[in-house]
């Protein structure tokens, strides 16, 4: 479009500026021709959220130098004569498209360029030329033709490239940019999130200081009472009295949470086998007689290193989970492999699952589906085994049940030392 423009404003320019005696009909054509060229070009940028825009970008590129050169050979400007033209495509092209698509376009532009040059050395259709003042003539048989189109195919070839590698270090230099405002971007975000953790620690210390005071004193006096109970009323109050202390427990559980998550968390890493770190965190969980328990863990599975403390937090956080996802009972499965890359555990359930829309938001904390709790688990778990240098990702299904992966590097130094201890 830009070369087709320039060509009109010089036609523009020679007929009504220098009063160069050109025929209406290189202004008719011309203008046909942009028009058309437009018309492509505006379709192309309404659909430009299509997955094959450089595609159209392409035949837009093509389109208009087909158009420049039959413009050009009728108008008798075809060679070297029209091979400005023809450099702004190919600049336009290795700029905004890939290599491959730019180094198309060149190679199209020199393949567009050399069809007048052969018009014109054998006169084909010459007699239909609107006009003919740039006609080889007396250069027919010389070697000016050669030497002069060898010259216009160099200055393609060389504007091709020099622009794609131009336009491929902007591109370089954009997308470290990016990288590095991303990186900021990240740090700042750790930065503001460590500070109002820190925030939330002094408060939660303060709040968990007032009132584990009153549950001390209120478990104390329940456990009293139960001693001095008797006689008909002791069973019903009993009963109560128990409800009391399990909403105690819960209160206590909660107020944990909140101390974890806005705790620092320093990993001290020792060499870990998995199978008992698996059955250490089964230790003392209760699970129900409907859930149906089962363990794959694999063979010749190597030691890391982690915290163990810290892993047995988080797998027992997970164990939990799926356990409360499963009220009427179901499967659940605790999971181990090795790839080339990572050791992989997985906590699956066939429960009641994760909706779309909640997946992305299951380790923000203070997220929570359920009456109790106050979302804390999943994002306490998520800190945990990134600060072991690991990885957490969810599966699952609305009504289908879920699957957690922990993924753990394996670099293989730390391979061979943990088999060797």
């Amino acid at each position: 479009m830009i070369a087709l423009i320039i060509f009109f404003s010089i036609v523009c320019f020679a007929k009504w500026g220098l009063g160069l005696p050109l025929p209406n009909n290189i202004l008719v054509l011309t203008i046909v021709w942009l028009v058309a060229g437009g018309l492509y070009g505006f379709l192309v940028r309404r659909e430009a959220k299509v997955k094959n825009i450089r595609t159209m970008y392409s035949r837009y590129f093509l389109l208009e130098m087909l158009i420049l050169t039959f413009i050009l050979y009728f108008l008798g400007l075809g060679g070297w004569m029209g091979a400005i033209f023809y450099i702004f495509p190919i600049i336009y092209a290795n700029t905004i498209l890939h290599k491959k698509e730019g180094r198309i376009i060149t190679l199209v532009a020199v393949l567009f360029y050399l069809l007048p040059v052969f018009l014109d050395y054998y006169q084909v259709v010459s007699r239909h030329r609107i006009l003919a003042t740039f006609d080889l003539g007396p250069y027919h048989d010389t070697a000016f033709v050669p030497i002069t189109n060898l010259i216009v195919l160099w200055v393609f070839l060389f504007v091709g490239y020099t622009s794609s590698v131009f336009a491929e270090m902007v591109r370089e230099k954009n997308r470290k940019l990016l990288e590095r405002t991303r990186e900021l971007e990240e740090i700042q975000e750790k930065l503001v999130q460590k500070e109002r953790l820190a925030a939330m620690g002094e408060i939660a210390a303060g709040l968990a200081h007032e009132i584990r005071n009153p549950l001390s004193v209120i478990r104390n006096s329940i456990y009293f009472l139960q001693t001095v109970l008797s006689g008909k009323e002791k069973i019903k109050v009993e009963k109560h009295l128990k409800i009391i202390d399990q909403e105690i427990d819960e209160t206590a559980s909660i107020i944990e949470e909140l101390l974890n998550f806005t705790r620092e968390i320093k990993p001290e890493l020792s060499w870990t086998k998995i199978d008992d770190l698996i059955k250490e965190s089964l230790k003392n969980l209760p699970i129900p007689r409907k859930i149906r328990l089962a363990k794959k863990l694999g063979k010749d599975v190597p030691r890391i290193r982690l915290d163990k403390v810290q892993m047995r937090q988080a797998l027992k956080n997970l164990i939990t989970n799926a356990v409360q996802a499963m009220p009427q009972g179901g499967d659940l499965k605790i999971g181990v492999k090795v790839n080339k890359r990572h050791l992989v555990i997985s906590v699956s359930d066939t429960g009641e699952g994760i909706s779309e829309k909640n997946l992305e938001k299951v380790f923000q904390p203070l997220f929570t589906t359920r009456a109790r709790g106050i979302g804390l688990g999943l994002a306490i778990t998520k800190r945990l085994i990134e600060a072991n240098q690991g990885e957490i990702e969810v599966e699952s299904r609305e009504g289908e049940g879920a699957t957690f992966y922990l993924k753990f590097p394996l670099p293989s130094e730390q391979i061979q030392r943990g088999k060797s201890n």
